[in-house]
């Protein structure tokens, strides 16, 4: 029994070129992710400060090709990036009040905030509020509840 050449065989598939040059590639990759650096810490400054330059030249040189794309594009990219800034500076703000108000917890009779490990529980605000009614300090309470930073 002859098999054809395109059935069967892996080897004889259609695209069995390209499997070999994916497989020859990620083997080239392998081999050249396990080269040693030899260069020295000036070596490698100097090339980074040219390609950053490289680069910021580059950017110039677009910038002066497209000066009107530029010149439209300005105030809607300050606009754009003013409403971030304020969105995130205010999801920033909401965070930070969200953990003042979790994390600490207002003794009355000290005038003072408590610094709490973690979110208290409902069940131990059950407990704080019995116990308060019985006479007993929120300080004891919490450093029973093992819950004081």
């Amino acid at each position: 029994m002859k098999r054809s050449p395109n059935k069967g065989s892996f080897f004889f598939a259609k695209n069995s070129s390209s499997f070999m040059e994916n497989f020859n590639s990620e083997r080239r990759t392998i081999m050249e992710s396990n080269v040693i650096d030899f260069r020295t810490k000036e070596q490698k400054r100097a090339e980074f400060k040219e390609k950053v330059h490289s680069k910021l030249q580059s950017g110039k040189e677009w910038f002066e090709r497209n000066k009107e794309v530029v010149i439209t594009l300005t105030p809607v990219v300050i606009g754009g990036v003013a409403t971030i800034t304020k969105v995130v500076g205010k999801h920033i703000n909401l965070h930070k009040e969200e953990s003042v108000k979790n994390l600490y917890c207002y003794d009355r009779s000290l005038g003072h905030y408590w610094r709490l490990r973690r979110e208290l529980t409902n069940a131990e605000w059950l407990e704080i509020d019995r116990r308060k009614k019985n006479g007993e300090r929120l300080a004891d309470i919490l450093e029973e509840l093992k819950v004081l930073k």
